[in-house]
């Protein structure tokens, strides 16, 4: 029985996969992101490095680059 629960427990967390930088995203990604640049179209995963309230970016699938603030 332990082992069905340690599989059951592993299968939830590849279901999401860690999406590339600056790719924008919809707001209610389900991922736990570590740092997020918010724009008026959705949210983006950025490097840990960058501040929060500091000016950033996230790229649409066309390649357009939406300013953003990083929230946290």
């Amino acid at each position: 029985m332990v082992a069905i629960l340690g599989v059951a427990a592993v299968v939830p967390a590849a279901e999401v996969s860690t999406p590339p930088f600056f790719a924008l995203l919809p707001f209610d990604y389900p991922g736990p992101l570590i740092r997020v640049c918010r724009t008026d179209y959705g949210i983006c995963l950025i490097p840990y490095t960058i501040q929060p309230g500091t000016p950033c970016d996230c790229r649409a699938a066309g390649g357009t680059w939406l300013p953003g603030v990083s929230i946290h």
